[in-house]
This record gives structure tokens, C-alpha cells and sequence, in this order.
């Protein structure tokens, strides 16, 4: 039986080791990070999925825990970073830790290790109240909150926030929304302030306590005193330490979704024509190379 390595325990690695773990074939996934799910978990868990099969407006939450049930927990390698693939009769893969080799690898980190966006302020990184994530709301209800974004995340942040206070302020840069807009309509609590920008914070040790937002055209200024700011202005991507023929941050991919005879890229990491980054194209880009393997295996 061949022994699989797989990058990345975020939902396409899960996902594609759900497979193996169905068939008995062998299997470890190296995650850098203590724990699964990838960005999804780690700054949307309450997503709602509009296009994956058999979670259609599930949060991203439900869909991880289902696949939680599906591997081997123990074939999870956390805090192990994989810094090289060298390919020769087997692979070889070299991690911060040791090295393995196994006969494929698959590679499905996603975006890699996030780096949020932050607002570029002065002193934005001394104050542990400014927040990129959020796993749960709970804290934050009844509380002062400015929320910077545009997105579907946002949004739904600012909804669910503005039926527990009357205190919340949406923050976007453009004067239309990329998300949904039809989210927050009804909510009253909630100020939205649009085109507006961060400007500046006022501190008070390792707190922010007031945030000022400056109008795009106007140049006017607003001081909006907070307990919390959360900005989910996304990630900076970071592209693949290995060596393979890159689009960008991305990796290359053909027919087969190979970048060698014995490595393959799937999910957001890959590249392709038209390729689109969601979790349904990676759950069939997964299966294609399941299948590759398994005629390669017969």
C-alpha cells in the first residue's frame, strides 16, 4: 500500500484524507499550526457555505466537525511545519522537526500561514483589543464595537453584534459593500459609515480606546469610542517555501493537478486556468487526484 503525505489540515486536506482514510491507505498530514480547519475556522468560523454540497448554508464550523469524524485525528502531525519536498525514488519531506519519506504528497495549505491585514495605525499593534478573528461573539455583546470591512464577514458580524448593542459601527472604505448589503438592512442599531478609512488611535496602555475614521472624499474626521475594533480586511498571502514552478503565490498545476510525477496541489494553493477559489472546486480537485492514485495503485 502506498503512504500518502498531505500538507495542510485546513478543509481540502481534511477533506482529501476523509478519502484515504474510507479506502485504509495510509496516510500522516504535517499541519504548521496546534489545530485543524485552516482560515476557514481560524477567522470565519460562522461563514455560511453557499456552494458546497450537503452544507448549503451550514457555518464553516459544521463542515470541519463533520470532517473531524471522518480521519484519523492521530495521523495529524500539529506544529510541524513541512520547509521541503525533494523528490527522487520516494519523496522526502523535510520538516522543522525531522524528515519522512513517503511515495506522494499532496499539497493543500491553502493561502499558507495567514497574516492579517491589518489598518496600518500607529501603535494598531501594542493593543491587544483590536481583534483579525473572531471564533465567538459572546464577549463582544453590549460592548462598543468598530468593525472595518466590506465583506460578507463583516456584515454578518455586524448584524449579529447590533441585536446585543446599540453601540456598533460598521467601517468600509468604498461606498458600496462587496458583500451582501441586504444582510444589515434591517439592522437599526447599527452606524455604518461609508467611505470612511482608518486615521488614527488613541491609546490608553495596551488598549485602544478611541478610533478616528477620515471620510475618502471629504477628508472629515469621526471619533468613535470603543471597547473593541474588529477588522477583517482578509490576509496577506505568503507564498510556498517549495520549489516548484510558481503562478504568483500559487503552484503551478496540470491536467492531473501534479506539480511532479510524485507531488500534487489542491485547493486554494493551486493554479490553474479559471481555477476558483472555494471549497467545492478543491473537494473535486481532491477526488480527481484520489483517483489518479488509486488507477496508478490497480
Amino acid at each position: 500500500m502506498k503512504k500518502i503525505a498531505i500538507i495542510g489540515a485546513g478543509p481540502i486536506g481534511l477533506y482529501f484524507a476523509s478519502l484515504l482514510e474510507k479506502n485504509k491507505i495510509p496516510y500522516t498530514i504535517f499541519e504548521a499550526t496546534d489545530k485543524i480547519g485552516g482560515q476557514i475556522v481560524n477567522l470565519y468560523p460562522h461563514k455560511k457555505f453557499l456552494d458546497v454540497e450537503g452544507f448549503m448554508n451550514q457555518e464553516a464550523e459544521t463542515f470541519i466537525n463533520d470532517l473531524k469524524t471522518k480521519v484519523n485525528l492521530k495521523q495529524i502531525n500539529f506544529n510541524e511545519k513541512v520547509i521541503d519536498i525533494v523528490e527522487k525514488e520516494k519523496v522526502t519531506v523535510t520538516t522543522n522537526k525531522n524528515s519522512y519519506e513517503f511515495d506522494y504528497v499532496v499539497i493543500a495549505v491553502g493561502l499558507g500561514m495567514y497574516t492579517p491585514r491589518t489598518m496600518g495605525l500607529e501603535g494598531e499593534d501594542q493593543c491587544k483589543n483590536i481583534l483579525y478573528s473572531l471564533n465567538n461573539f459572546d464577549f463582544l455583546y453590549g460592548k462598543r464595537v468598530a468593525i472595518f470591512g466590506g465583506g460578507d464577514s463583516a456584515l454578518d458580524w455586524s448584524k449579529e453584534l447590533s441585536l446585543h448593542s446599540d453601540n456598533i459601527h460598521l467601517v468600509h472604505r468604498r461606498t458600496e459593500f462587496r458583500g451582501n448589503p441586504d444582510t444589515i438592512k434591517d439592522c437599526k442599531n447599527l452606524k455604518v459609515h461609508l467611505p470612511y478609512v482608518p486615521h488614527k488611535l488613541t491609546r490608553n496602555g495596551d488598549l485602544c480606546t478611541i478610533i478616528t475614521i477620515k471620510n475618502v472624499n471629504s477628508e472629515e474626521t469621526i471619533d468613535i469610542p470603543v471597547d473593541y475594533v474588529v477588522v477583517n480586511y482578509g490576509c496577506v498571502p505568503i507564498s510556498t517555501p517549495f520549489k516548484y514552478e510558481h503562478s504568483g503565490i500559487f503552484l503551478k498545476v496540470n491536467d492531473k493537478y501534479a506539480v511532479s510525477n510524485r507531488v500534487f496541489a489542491i485547493g486554494d494553493c493551486a493554479f490553474y486556468e479559471k481555477k476558483l477559489r472555494r471549497i467545492e472546486p478543491g473537494k473535486k480537485e481532491a477526488n480527481a487526484v484520489f483517483a489518479y492514485l488509486a488507477q496508478l495503485a490497480d
